[in-house]
């Protein structure tokens, strides 16, 4: 009790801006999830920055998932056998002693439903967080790879375990899945005819449609030789992937992807 008390009293240094909250759970040797719920209970920071420090913790917790997974790739949209990310992200917060009741409250701290934070957000918001000199390149380490607008096929990948065979393993398994998932299920609408079976129909032919098309730049990515070495650095790795469009959210600017593009180191 004392020593949660003393770290509550504490939580003020996570206002100033050269701390976060990995560098805070370092210097007390804490685990992020609880901190962060001891933020939650303390309620003493503005919206702004509490919104910084959930990034944080959901940064480091989809990280940790992650690195838990065989192949650092983890989908944030269903796939057969596979949990997707918000499951994942839910059961590691209740392991560490969350509720249902305070897993819920990421949403009024993000100002937003987690799963639409997720998908559209995180991803950008973590790359401008972690750049901190604007000259430099954007060095994101949770990578969103993302078919388009209507969400065909959407996973979170991990540098520090992505390499050749992750972008073999996308195409031969998890787009494959993704296919035979969505294929499935408009044939179990084929007869139903409700305004809603309609709506979903439709939107699953334009997710087939995405994911055909996001297929066809993963063999081209793949007939080019694409072989990402982590001492590469973030820029040259991820410079394919955004020249190609399969990024949710673009992370260098054009001229970092010409260099990057063209990089022979």
């Amino acid at each position: 009790e004392q020593q949660v008390k003393e770290i509550k009293d504490s939580f003020a240094s996570l206002y100033q801006s050269n701390n976060d909250l990995e560098e805070f759970c370092i210097c007390h040797q804490l685990n992020p999830i609880n901190v962060w719920y001891w933020f939650k209970e303390a309620n003493i920071l503005p919206q702004a920055r509490a919104a910084k420090i959930t990034l944080e913790f959901l940064a480091d917790s989809i990280r940790t998932l992650l690195h838990q997974d065989e192949d650092g790739i983890i989908p944030l949209v269903g796939l057969p056998g596979e949990a997707v990310l918000i499951q994942r992200l839910e059961q590691l917060c209740l392991q560490n002693g969350f509720t249902t009741a305070q897993f819920m409250q990421l949403d009024s701290l993000l100002g937003r439903p987690i799963n639409e934070y997720l998908e559209q957000y995180f991803f950008k918001n973590l790359s401008n967080h972690l750049n901190l000199f604007m000259y430099l390149p954007k060095t994101p380490f949770i990578w969103h790879l993302s078919s388009g607008q209507h969400q065909g096929f959407e996973v979170f990948v991990l540098i520090y375990k992505w390499n050749r065979d992750s972008l073999f393993k996308i195409k031969s398994q998890y787009i494959s899945f993704r296919q035979q998932n969505l294929e499935y299920r408009f044939i179990q609408l084929q007869d139903v005819n409700t305004a809603q079976a309609q709506n979903e129909k439709e939107k699953i032919r334009y997710q087939l449609e995405e994911i055909e098309l996001f297929k066809s730049k993963v063999d081209e990515l793949i007939a080019e030789g694409y072989d990402p070495k982590l001492d590469d650095g973030v820029g040259k790795n991820i410079a394919p992937l955004q020249k190609k469009g399969l990024l949710k959210a673009e992370v260098l600017k054009s001229k970092q992807l010409t260099k990057y593009l063209n990089a022979d180191w």
